[in-house]
């Protein structure tokens, strides 16, 4: 082994557990950055963007084509893991970490630049969705970046906990997010909101993107990619690694595309799809009530995330993962009972919800266990790629979910939507193997 790789493997080194503190702060912000981005952008698509960007379409449909942009993001993340799975196989970890972070904060930050569709006519949306698409391919890499790097510097049994600050940092972000979206809806009028102020949001984005790439430029390598750096260039030498991930790891694959794409789905349907079905459909005046919920829901989901990383290492990530799961499954048609009420401690309740279970707690729980899933062989380009498609699901059924709403007229085809998605997810988690604390080096996948 290299000095570096010695050093990055010494758990008891004064050395490597600088590195392990800097490199969960690092993910941390890195995701906290990205998750912030995504409250910004599916509030505003909620609140204000149906009329910024499609002002002379109906309510309905300029909220369905806001929710539409949105998904545009969740589309492109399978480019952008597909591009970045390759440098981070050839590249390293650390490049990948510091590249995505800059480009999310480049575009996220332009997006509050854009003129109205008053201003430019249609030149306002397409811009838009280019803008979306840039956050789309690095949010394409950025989770699995977080996630796999953690989880191959982390000590034995402690992989879980520590891959989980990736989601902790999600979660701040959406605190960040959510905040900033309250303050705004709190101090500035309705008019002023819908001119001008929405932006003020996204500009804030800056300082936290600087932040990150100053933490990320200072991380060491991973030691499995130092290790296995001369294998993994000799292997793109002959073929890209995503046709080898294809070849040799179809069936784990699957596996991680059926934990995520539901999964995914549900954190954004409570996410997104809630916020515009509770100001369209039960509050017209519950703006403020869903981004406080949202803020204090993911205040909460900080520790939902550790500990069902906790949970992970402890129960093993199956278990861990059916009980989790399972709860959600169950849960939809509660949460559209306790929204409908229009009180704010209910919608508090669905939020916290929200936050300790699909958006964060299941996330804590898969952190370690989809880069185990795979070997070192084809572990950053076939988990990149199935997980981003899988992720599709955020993107996709907020848009699906409120066509099905103006189609029925109501929230029960939804709700059985959503328990069936999640049904999948239980039989996939049963049908995944056990990794918990598995040899990183080994290049064979788990079966």
């Amino acid at each position: 082994m290299s000095s570096l790789t010695n050093v990055m493997t010494d758990t008891e080194s004064p050395e490597y557990k600088q590195q392990l503190r800097r490199a969960k702060i690092a993910a941390a912000t890195g995701t906290a950055l990205d998750q912030m981005e995504m409250t910004l952008f599916s509030l505003a698509a909620a609140l204000v963007f149906g009329h910024v960007f499609f002002g002379d379409a109906s309510p309905a449909v300029a909220l369905i084509a806001s929710f539409g942009v949105y998904g545009v993001g969740f589309l492109i993340r399978p480019i952008g893991g597909l591009i970045f799975s390759h440098l981070g196989e050839t590249r390293g970890r650390k490049w990948v970490l510091s590249t995505t972070v800059m480009m999310m904060g480049t575009a996220t930050f332009c997006i509050g630049l854009i003129p109205s569709y008053q201003t430019i006519g249609i030149f306002a949306p397409i811009i838009l969705v280019l803008c979306r698409c840039l956050q789309g391919a690095a949010v394409g890499a950025e989770y699995t970046s977080g996630t796999t790097y953690l989880t191959e510097i982390a000590p034995i049994g402690k992989r879980g906990i520590t891959a989980s600050w990736v989601w902790a940092g999600a979660s701040s972000g959406t605190v960040l997010g959510a905040l900033v979206w309250t303050v705004v809806l709190q101090i500035f009028t309705k008019q002023d909101v819908l001119d001008w102020a929405w932006r003020i949001p996204f500009w804030m984005t800056v300082f936290v993107t600087f932040f990150a790439m100053w933490l990320r430029m200072h991380l060491h390598e991973s030691p499995v990619f130092v290790e296995k750096q001369k294998a993994f260039e000799e292997r793109a030498e002959k073929a890209a690694p995503l046709a080898d991930a294809f070849k040799n790891s179809k069936r784990n694959m699957l596996r991680v595309f059926g934990l995520t794409f539901p999964c995914v789905g549900h954190s954004f349907m409570y996410q997104a799809f809630m916020a515009g079905y509770f100001v369209n459909y039960v509050r017209e005046d519950g703006g403020k009530i869903f981004s406080t919920s949202t803020s204090i829901g993911a205040v909460v989901g900080v520790g939902g995330a550790l500990l069902g990383g906790y949970l992970s290492d402890h129960l093993g990530r199956r278990k861990a993962g059916l009980i989790y799961t399972t709860i959600m499954m169950v849960f939809p048609p509660i949460a559209f009972l306790l929204v409908n009420t229009g009180n704010m401690a209910a919608v508090v309740a669905v939020m916290i919800f929200c936050f300790c279970f699909p958006a964060e707690g299941a996330m804590g729980v898969q952190s370690p266990q989809l880069p185990e899933i795979f070997g070192s062989r084809n572990r950053y380009s076939a988990q990149t790629v199935a997980r981003e498609i899988g992720a599709i699901g955020g993107g996709l059924l907020p848009m699906i979910g409120t066509v099905i709403l103006a189609y029925f007229g109501g929230w029960v085809a939804v709700s059985i939507l959503m328990m069936v998605l999640m049904a999948g997810a239980v039989f996939t988690t049963y049908m995944t193997p056990e990794t918990r604390d598995r040899d990183l080096y080994v290049e064979e996948d788990a079966f």
